[in-house]
């Protein structure tokens, strides 16, 4: 086949070797590092001193909701075995993603944000790193308080020429949620029909021992995506097996406007974790998928700008009929309804 993609691996990092664990892992210079620690709140910034205590307060909300969904995946043995994890509609919710998939070793996401790399931090003026960090915590508290973010604060934030972008938050969150980063280099896919930018983060993760990496890219989606030719096609057709994971993503792969991209995604597709507004679930049939219903769910949510939520009667009957419990941590727009998270769900498919 054919590929039209062009990876392009330049503004790579200086990095160095060293052991870890028996493992040869890079590790970033140790003023490289600083930055990332000053961009988390790990370390003091005197510039904005108010920034490490709030970063403490957000993620300390944010490692009891983590803990949570840790607690609920363990008690209903759910180990995914898949080395490949895609993320679409992410925004920068790793907080989510490695709280279900802890242990692969590629997640690939992509959002409507820019990507915002290479990102010099040391050009920045003192005001422009200010409103670096603003924005970094600005984006943790909105997470912290609903578990999801809104693309109107994701644009607020991100949009600011100073940050310029989602890879100095990415890269605040990765280092929250204990990852060594080793390596940070640009992406793009390209074809004669588009050219799509992104990064690759390469981590280490000292908990479990192991290598990992987020590969982020900035896809617009207005229908036409997911032919042969096209650059995205080439680029998901070559991701082999995977898992899916995708929540509080606004109801876009409902109805038929982004059926070959739909269809594209979930070639290959083994496991899909997600809430109401991801696939509708007429797209695992039961003949085919095995569906597992965690928590409640009632309806979908008619979001200002959003798609149009299909009707999806045989949810609400397995929901109905199984009557679970409330989840015990908010997950995608139940939220809206009750804040005692009793209108979330998660559906859980598994090819057969």
């Amino acid at each position: 086949m054919t590929r039209n993609i062009i990876f392009l691996l330049t503004f790579s990092l200086t990095t160095f070797f060293i052991s870890c664990q028996g493992m040869e892992v890079k590790k970033q210079d140790e003023s490289i590092r600083l930055t990332y620690d000053i961009w988390s709140g790990l370390v003091p910034f005197s510039l904005a001193s108010e920034h490490s205590q709030e970063m403490e307060s957000s993620w300390k909300i944010m490692n009891e909701t983590r803990k949570k969904i840790e607690n609920f995946a363990e008690s209903q043995s759910f180990h995914p075995k898949q080395k490949t994890i895609l993320y679409p509609f992410s925004g920068i919710d790793v907080l989510n993603l490695f709280s279900f998939f802890p242990k692969g070793e590629r997640y690939i996401l992509f959002g409507l944000e820019d990507p915002g790399y290479p990102f010099d931090w040391d050009s920045k003026s003192d005001s422009e790193k200010k409103t670096v960090l603003s924005g970094i915590r600005n984006l943790s508290s909105h997470l912290a308080g609903r578990n999801y973010f809104t693309y109107r604060k994701m644009k607020e934030e991100t949009k600011k020429p100073a940050l310029s972008g989602a890879y100095p938050v990415f890269v605040a969150f990765l280092r929250r949620l204990g990852k060594e980063i080793t390596d940070s280099k640009f992406e793009s896919i390209e074809s004669a029909k588009g050219t799509w930018k992104g990064f690759t983060i390469e981590f280490y993760d000292p908990a479990i021992g192991k290598k990992q990496t987020l590969t982020y890219f900035k896809i617009f989606l207005t229908g036409k995506e997911g032919e042969p030719g096209d650059g995205l096609y080439e680029y998901f057709s070559s991701l082999g097996p995977k898992a899916i994971f995708t929540k509080s993503a606004e109801y876009l792969f409902h109805g038929e406007k982004r059926e070959k991209f739909r269809s594209l995604l979930l070639k290959d597709t083994e496991l899909v974790v997600q809430d109401d507004s991801g696939f509708p679930l007429r797209f695992f049939p039961k003949e085919n998928w095995e569906r597992t219903l965690f928590g409640r769910y009632e309806k979908s949510w008619n979001l200002s700008g959003a798609v149009e939520p299909e009707s999806q009667t045989e949810l609400k009957e397995i929901s109905k009929e199984i009557d679970n419990p409330p989840l015990p941590f908010p997950f995608g727009y139940g939220f809206l309804g009750t804040k005692d998270n009793k209108q979330s769900s998660i559906l859980v498919a598994r090819k057969k």
